[in-house]
């Protein structure tokens, strides 16, 4: 069975959002049980287009690859700089691989972890209410709390929403996504691998299998992962809404895409789960 909420994201795969609302509370939304002719310058404009497009794509690396960098030194923080006995470290190192993270951002984010002098780096999660009433939990990495919960406010208040608690909303599991490594299997076979050792729930995208587990079991099924052969990109808690809400009005759902993607785009934020089904988002 198809996962049915997935990461808001420009972050490898990585943000998801949230919020409940009641049946009838508001207009435009509905409530849903849980499981985007001058050709002598054609040539000009087409490459005016390209170069926009390429600054756009290398604007977006930058921003992956600052988030990346955050999350490498959160987890040696938390587990030491042994990527073989830490293994949120190594499925971000695979995950900052796959996403061809050039060598020195990983080295110079792995001297910053292991620099005692540096301002302590902290995960910090912020649950809210957006536009429309949906439901967010922010993960953050921060060396400043008073500056990102300055930023995070700042996005709510512009677009309407709220600092609140909404962490009953959400189921926390563990989420794994892993690709064939140096077993070479197909995605069937590596779903029947992820079944046997304990995924809930898995997806596939492309050439990547995505599951989800109890949070208990994250670091055993991936360690199980890896000792088959398999290459875990990414291992780490995610919140899965027991409710969903279905934005239909125009003007509400451009105000919870643009919520979103401000909030995506504070260097501090890492990931953004969510319960807002978007059009043409499956469920």
């Amino acid at each position: 069975m198809a996962s049915l909420f997935r990461s808001w994201t420009g972050l490898i795969r990585q943000p998801t959002i949230t919020r409940t609302i009641q049946p009838g509370v508001m207009a435009g939304m509905t409530l849903k049980a849980s499981p985007f002719d001058q050709r002598r310058f054609a040539g000009h404009n087409k490459w005016s287009k390209v170069k926009h497009t390429k600054g756009a794509k290398d604007a977006k690396k930058s921003k992956l690859y600052s988030k990346i960098s955050l999350e490498i030194v959160s987890a040696v923080r938390a587990g030491g700089p042994d990527a073989a006995m830490n293994s949120r470290l190594a499925a971000v190192l695979n995950r900052a691989k796959a996403a061809s993270m050039p060598k020195d951002n990983v080295e110079g984010a792995l001297k910053k972890a292991n620099n005692k002098d540096k301002d302590t780096v902290e995960d910090i999660i912020y649950e809210c209410y957006g536009p429309g009433g949906i439901a967010m939990i922010i993960e953050t990495v921060t060396d400043k709390k008073s500056r990102t919960v300055k930023e995070v406010k700042e996005v709510l208040n512009r677009l309407g929403g709220s600092v609140s608690s909404v962490g009953w909303l959400f189921e926390k599991k563990g989420k794994i996504v892993f690709a064939s490594g140096e077993t070479g299997h197909s995605l069937e076979e590596m779903m029947d691998s992820a079944i046997e050792v304990g995924a809930e729930d898995m997806e596939d995208e492309e050439d990547l299998v995505e599951i989800t587990c109890d949070y208990a079991q994250l670091n055993s099924i991936s360690q199980a992962l890896t000792q088959q052969k398999y290459e875990v990109q990414q291992m780490e808690a995610t919140y899965v809404p027991n409710t969903s809400v279905e934005i239909t009005d125009k003007d509400t759902l451009e105000q919870v895409v643009r919520c979103l993607d401000d909030m995506e785009n504070l260097d501090d934020v890492v990931k953004i789960h969510c319960n807002v089904i978007l059009p043409g988002q499956d469920e």
